[in-house]
């Protein structure tokens, strides 16, 4: 009987007794279809996307196939190394990832946004005279230190009265020209002083972005284009025809790419975007097209190997040169004749 490591999540058991690949992909197919409640869970809550709006449920499509791909890879790395690594939590670490990635998609959409929370944050969590706490809804408070525990009475119309006041106007528009802790902790105090009472934390950014003129526009997604490496998870319309086409468009890539030699290989799917510089290379799993354990194979390397380097993607040409000991420029050539392959075998897809 086979010892099983201690500290992991039962439903991991069947995991960790596989005996061969096939019964690995196939139990780790059925735990995918039992966390992804918790994912999608996680991402509608932190992003308030709406399901019924076809942008915003095809991010959140890409978003939970990134959080699929991660997941994969640590039980992948599990499976491979028990003793190094247990996981006593599954549906935790599925939220976990969720969250995780949710914070980078809006990094990446909202950037100013994003930045102008950080600063905030970091005042308030940082600067004496200053606190955030949870109401009994658990939304994030903001206020001065003594207003901890209180409930948030600013009103959207108090909110809206920012803008009248000329004086503060003027000092909320210095947030954006990188002022000193002690100047944005005076500012941060005067729009305090202004509301009265506390506010909860996203609507303070929400206003204050307004007030700023802050208009991130999230990157839309774009369909395949004559490229046809430049893949996206998202685009187009998300019907049952598009779905099946983009499958049946990956699984003819995929077969493809396998026939290329190994420089090339690694030339490709190390550095694989798409057009707005998003790693492209999970789409093959979360697709159900080839396993992580496959990619990694595809490329030379273990799976072990790959799943740690699966954050780092895509890489740049230096890292990969430096990986397949060639020079920069000849990964750049290995990766253009990949593609000028791939587009003469490809055509009928673009």
């Amino acid at each position: 009987m086979k010892k099983l490591p201690a500290n992991n999540d039962a439903l991991l058991e069947p995991l960790l007794l596989a005996a061969t690949d096939e019964q690995v992909d196939r139990f780790l197919s059925q735990l995918i279809t039992h966390v992804e409640p918790v994912i999608k869970g996680v991402i509608h809550y932190k992003l308030h996307f709406n399901s019924q709006h076809a942008v915003e449920e095809a991010e959140a499509d890409d978003i939970r196939q990134e959080v699929t791909v991660q997941l994969l890879a640590a039980l992948q790395k599990l499976h491979q190394q028990p003793q190094a690594h247990s996981i006593s939590d599954v549906r935790g670490l599925a939220a976990v990832i969720a969250h995780r990635a949710c914070s980078h998609w809006m990094r990446r959409q909202f950037p100013e946004r994003h930045a102008l929370k950080n600063r905030l944050y970091y005042l308030l969590t940082r600067q004496t005279g200053f606190a955030l706490w949870k109401n009994e809804n658990q939304k994030l408070m903001a206020g001065f230190a003594v207003w901890r525990g209180q409930k948030g009475t600013a009103t959207k119309g108090r909110l809206k009265s920012l803008e009248d006041d000329e004086r503060l106007l003027a000092q909320i528009r210095m947030l954006q020209t990188g002022r000193q802790q002690a100047e944005s902790s005076d500012i941060l105090a005067a729009i305090f002083n202004h509301l009265g009472d506390p506010i909860e934390f996203d609507e303070l950014i929400s206003a204050l972005a307004a007030l700023l003129s802050i208009r991130d526009q999230p990157v839309q997604s774009t369909d395949q284009n004559e490229d046809a490496i430049a893949l996206t998870a998202a685009g187009g319309e998300r019907d049952t025809a598009w779905q099946v086409e983009k499958r049946i468009f990956l699984q003819r890539l995929w077969e493809e790419v396998r026939q290329l030699p190994l420089n090339q290989r690694a030339a490709l799917l190390l550095n694989l975007k798409d057009a707005d510089g998003r790693g492209c290379i999970a789409l093959f799993p979360a697709a159900g097209i080839a396993t992580v354990r496959q990619l990694a194979e595809m490329l030379g390397m273990s799976a072990e190997e790959f799943a740690e380097l699966w954050n780092e993607l895509p890489l740049e040409d230096a890292k990969i040169a430096e990986r397949l000991q060639l020079t920069r420029q000849q990964v750049i050539n290995a990766r253009k004749s990949a593609r000028e392959r791939l587009k003469r075998r490809l055509k009928g897809f673009t």
